[in-house]
């Protein structure tokens, strides 16, 4: 009876939702609300609190959660042992990313050989992914700047090219390449923050002694390319957020100033899962430029 009650914390904690958990594990909400007040009663525990967002954890709640995602894992670990095959035939896999830019092909692949896996995607930006992350909410996220983290394993997935982009009828729309110096005084949309773009954008003008004004700041890049398209500003974003959009006009940065590396990331406590294992497998076959990639690898 345990084994059941901590698997139904488990979903709410994962789901941060009763109704929701009770979805995932086809339950009614009264039946998975009941396994876990049974839990906290039998131990004489406060697990959760509810408020009018949803669900949160409290200090033992935590622990708990911490664990009860660890058996998780190995639940699915004997799982992937006893199967007749090693390839992944079904499951669920969880994923937050910080755009859907260079996902999208990833999760064609994937699921092209992986046809019976669900996928379950979260978007937001660098610290809101990492965080996910890190807190068991996610199995998988692909983000930058987590390299070096020491409970993470991740591996380089593809670099990135920053470029300008300007409306159509921009000073410098016709440019074929620009440099940062003649931004000085120009009106520049910016990002909020929690972005690992606009702190790399800051450095890279500082390195000039450019002072552009920020006259917009926005919580996501398909905000920011709107209000660069109607002319409110200039603003710098990835080569794939520019090209997306013909909307605006992307222009080269002189000398590649502003280049920033995604990685594909997980718990290093789930790494020998099978169904992460296929997704970081899939990564590798990537197209892209593979060279610059494997040689980060190296560093």
């Amino acid at each position: 009876m345990i084994y059941t009650q901590i698997r139904a914390f488990d979903a709410v904690a994962r789901e941060g939702s009763f109704s929701r958990a009770a979805d995932v594990l086809s339950l009614t909400q009264p039946a998975l609300t009941l396994q876990v007040k049974s839990l906290e009663a039998r131990h004489g525990l406060k697990l959760l609190h509810r408020d009018g967002r949803g669900v949160k954890l409290t200090e033992a709640g935590e622990r708990l959660f911490t664990l009860s995602r660890q058996l998780a894992s190995l639940e699915e670990m004997i799982d992937d042992t006893l199967a007749t095959s090693s390839d992944v035939q079904r499951g669920e896999l969880r994923l937050a990313v910080d755009g859907p830019h260079i996902v999208m092909g990833l999760f064609a692949q994937f699921l092209a050989r992986h046809p019976q896996v669900r996928l379950s995607v979260s978007m937001g930006n660098t610290q809101v992914v990492r965080q996910r992350l890190l807190d068991r909410h996610v199995d998988v996220g692909i983000l930058p700047l987590i390299a070096d983290h020491p409970r993470v394993h991740a591996v380089p997935l593809w670099i990135h090219r920053g470029l300008l982009i300007t409306s159509h009828d921009h000073r410098l729309a016709g440019r074929k390449v620009v440099s940062l110096t003649e931004l000085e005084g120009e009106a520049m949309i910016g990002r909020e923050d929690g972005s690992t773009t606009q702190p790399l954008v800051d450095a890279a003008l500082a390195r000039y002694g450019v002072k552009a004004r920020k006259v917009l700041e926005l919580g996501s890049r398909e905000a920011l390319v709107e209000a660069v398209a109607v002319g409110l500003g200039c603003g710098i974003v990835w080569e794939l957020e520019a090209l997306a959009s013909s909307r605006v006009r992307a222009i080269p940065i002189e000398n590649d100033e502003l280049t920033t590396t995604d990685y594909i990331a997980c718990l290093k406590s789930e790494r020998e899962r099978a169904i992460v294992k296929a997704i970081f497998a899939e990564a590798a076959r990537m197209p892209g430029d593979r060279h610059d990639i494997a040689a980060l690898g190296r560093s």
